[in-house]
């Protein structure tokens, strides 16, 4: 086995990977955050791959913290193993104390890693081979972050409540609206703002700019669904919270959809919003005979998790190694 840094190498792998496979979404990567590639090969075959990436805003129990990402690997642990080392080497070289992963930068981004699980992934579902975590603590990674998706299965249910909700705020001014595509800039720019307020405690938590977030959303402009993206603003019309769903196409036999993002600004007065859009959410998925709504990839501590009720569907982590 060797070492290569060829990025043509380090494109190619997941494609051969993941070849065939109906749940993997082709995509192009962004590597250009990357301070340093390393691919693994043998002979002329690709084995492991990762890129390392120092965010300045991230750091972890005030340690200087390098993130690995852009992880994909075969299940060849001694491959895992020899790209590991030599990222170790790169980062004790360079002054880093701490190594986290897998995370492509920040966690506006791609990061954990899906732990098995008999239930099939869900569009947008965080997606990578089942031995990963394997790989992971077999070369002696711990959990640093605990995370779960959710699903709700009976939709069928008294929402009386939802009425109550809808006085109480309503004698604030607050309104629900469905998100506007023919002004997409102007409510993408809302559920910026609301996300950047949100999730400034978020464990591992670093700034966004605008123009970025934009890119994150424009991709899927072509298939947003309006009805499945509620923003919730007050009297003066300015946005305070959001909830942000799609249709799960990965489900070819029953209606299900996926929540992706529940987000409220930290006000006290607005309290109970995020429980009223998640219950409006679900009547809504119900009275359109959907089967079940996923919420997904919710952190242990996150409030999401707190106010919603269902099984668990997949659980993730994400791993740190001190140097």
């Amino acid at each position: 086995m060797y070492l290569s840094d060829s990025r043509e190498d380090f494109i190619d792998l997941p494609k051969n990977l993941y070849a065939g496979d109906p749940f993997y979404t082709t995509k192009s990567e962004d590597i250009s955050c990357c301070e340093k590639i390393f691919v693994v090969k043998e002979e002329d075959k690709i084995l492991a791959r990762a890129g390392v990436i120092y965010n300045s805003g991230l750091c972890y129990k005030n340690h200087k913290t390098l993130q690995l990402g852009f992880f994909e690997a075969e299940n060849n642990f001694a491959a895992v193993k020899f790209l590991f080392d030599e990222i170790k080497k790169y980062a004790k070289t360079s002054g880093y104390e701490y190594i986290i992963g897998p995370i492509n930068g920040s966690t506006w981004k791609k990061y954990r890693i899906t732990l098995p699980s008999n239930n099939m992934p869900f569009l947008m579902d965080n997606y990578n081979k089942l031995y990963y975590a394997e790989l992971f603590e077999g070369y002696g990674f711990e959990t640093i972050s605990n995370y779960t998706s959710s699903v709700t299965k009976k939709l069928d249910k008294d929402y009386s409540r939802l009425e109550k909700f809808s006085k109480i705020f309503n004698s604030k001014g607050i309104k629900i609206r469905k998100f506007n595509p023919d002004k997409f800039d102007e409510d993408i720019r809302k559920i910026y703002d609301v996300s950047v307020k949100s999730f400034v405690n978020n464990f591992l938590y670093t700034p966004i700019g605008f123009d970025d977030f934009y890119k994150m959303y424009e991709p899927v402009k072509s298939f947003l669904n309006p009805e499945w993206i509620l923003i919730a603003e007050n009297e003066n019309n300015s946005p305070i919270a959001f909830i942000f769903g799609f249709d799960n196409l990965f489900s070819r036999d029953k209606k299900s959809l996926v929540v992706k993002t529940l987000a409220q600004i930290p006000d006290y007065k607005y309290r109970g919003v995020g429980s009223y859009l998640t219950e409006y959410m679900h009547k809504k998925a119900f009275l359109n005979n959907y089967d079940s709504v996923i919420h997904a990839l919710m952190h242990e501590s996150n409030v999401s998790a707190n106010i919603l009720t269902g099984e668990l569907y997949h659980e993730y982590k994400l791993y740190g190694v001190k140097l």
